[in-house]
């Protein structure tokens, strides 16, 4: 599988953040910006279909990757996914939340590799990650049908359709929701 032309990826980046005070998106771990460790992961793992859903457009103009309003704007991540998805022109559509700046290459790669006749592949570490998940485009229309109806919940729909889980690492997908959880990480040349 060419992770770069088959697979689009959307961080979720409209989200109050009202536990961390501030945009997660724009909380920086040796001086760089949550937003930007993951889209260079993300390239580096050979991703170039990258968007922000929601959030400022400006981080990704500066951070150069494309920007899409929240259709479904105050609907929580459902309402991204369903955004994500309308704007998605490949096969697959990965998503990951902007809290996760930890996250790895191989473990993109690995997220990316939805089996055939799997329709959801969705990152477990103790638990279900739900947002950090892959989609095929095709379930957009049994999404959007259970978003009509009322429908906010990720897991809810994501048990409704084939998908199975990929275990990752609880610290590469360290969910950062609180400023004290940031650790100081070493720095790289």
């Amino acid at each position: 599988m060419k992770v770069g032309t088959d697979t689009s990826v959307a961080i979720y980046a409209g989200g109050k953040s009202s536990r961390f005070g501030s945009p997660k998106i724009k909380a920086k771990i040796n001086d760089h910006e949550f937003g930007l460790l993951i889209i260079e992961t993300l390239k580096r793992a050979g991703f170039i279909n990258i968007s922000l859903i929601g959030g400022d457009s400006n981080d990704a103009r500066r951070w150069g990757v494309d920007f899409h309003e929240d259709i479904y704007p105050e609907s929580g991540p459902l309402g991204a996914l369903l955004t994500a998805l309308h704007a998605c022109q490949t096969e697959r559509l990965m998503t990951l939340p902007c809290d996760v700046p930890f996250i790895d290459e191989d473990t993109c790669r690995r997220l990316s590799n939805l089996a055939p006749g799997v329709e959801v592949l969705v990152a477990r570490t103790d638990t279900p990650q739900w947002l950090c998940s892959t989609w095929r485009h095709s379930t957009y229309d049994a999404i959007e049908s259970e978003f009509m109806s009322g429908e906010r919940a990720i897991h809810r729909v994501v048990e409704k359709l084939k998908f199975e889980f990929v275990d990752v690492s609880s610290d590469i997908l360290l969910n950062v929701n609180e400023p004290n959880q940031l650790k100081p990480q070493p720095k790289t040349n």
